[in-house]
């Protein structure tokens, strides 16, 4: 009997300890792209989910970490704020403040930004995010010269099940309109956006989060569970192609929204090179 109590204070203090360090630290994830028409290498940093989190007073250790990456873009999949966890969120405004004298800084709206847009009726979100520095993408194109390359961005809004209702046709005329680029990237916060609506239009890369790693990561199995695909979903944390030939990155995000601790899941930040 002791042994038996023994050992399940020692498996809930590692858990524990589990818990508490997935809260207060987060790991580089470096993925590598080839392009076909690039003519020199560009480096992408990706966040999402950050849910109001610091990591150092005024997220000063996350800023430097992305600093010394000299990114050339860094991009914002958005829920950068919490839903219900009050009306403020000026470190995540100087967050990307502090982000764009890095480098450029481009993104979309996630499900938590989209809430407190229409269901609080903050209205100035867009504006204040756009104010610190944040091209904010709503089924819009966005370009930028990196090292004489022009690169694409593509951004999508809202929920996948909304998708036809509310952006389709924007976002086509965004995606159609110009094809005079090296490099194109399309952004949204919720990955089943592109198997289930995004697979045939053209781009090389595609970004995503909101699984947050799918919260619980399993020996041997992988992501416990995700809103949007429930228990072992396909995407919750990782690389994955398309069948437009694409490649998928789904970020396990840098913070939390619910009250189910992260389990055997480093947040991340995605690190993206491509040539």
């Amino acid at each position: 009997m002791l042994v038996l109590v023994a050992l399940l204070a020692l498996l809930g203090g590692a858990l524990w300890q589990n818990i508490c360090y997935n809260r207060t630290h987060y790991t580089a994830e470096f993925y590598q792209i080839h392009s076909r028409k690039l003519t020199q290498s560009c480096r992408v940093v990706f966040l999402t989910d950050v849910h109001l989190r610091e990591y150092g007073q005024d997220n000063c250790d996350l800023v430097q970490d992305i600093r010394s990456l000299a990114p050339d873009l860094i991009l914002l999949g958005g829920d950068l704020v919490t839903y219900g966890e009050g009306s403020s969120y000026d470190n995540m405004l100087s967050l990307c403040s502090q982000l764009n004298q890095i480098a450029p800084v481009c993104g979309v709206l996630g499900n938590h930004e989209d809430e407190l847009y229409f269901l609080d009726g903050d209205q100035a979100l867009v504006e204040k995010f756009t104010a610190a520095g944040v091209t904010i993408l709503r089924n819009e194109e966005a370009r930028y010269t990196v090292h004489d390359n022009v690169i694409s961005i593509l951004g999508v809004e809202g929920s996948p099940k909304d998708f036809y209702n509310y952006g389709a046709s924007t976002f086509m005329d965004a995606a159609e309109q110009q094809t005079d680029y090296d490099l194109r990237i399309c952004l949204a916060h919720v990955p089943t956006y592109f198997t289930e609506h995004l697979e045939n239009y053209s781009f090389e890369l595609g970004l995503a989060g909101h699984t947050h790693g799918g919260i619980v990561r399993l020996p041997k199995v992988g992501p416990l569970y995700s809103a949007e695909e429930g228990f072992f979903p396909d995407y919750a944390g990782g690389s994955y192609g398309l069948a437009n030939n694409a490649t998928l990155i789904v970020s396990r995000g840098l913070g939390d929204s619910s009250w189910v601790p992260r389990i055997n899941n480093v947040p991340e930040l995605s690190v993206i090179d491509i040539d």
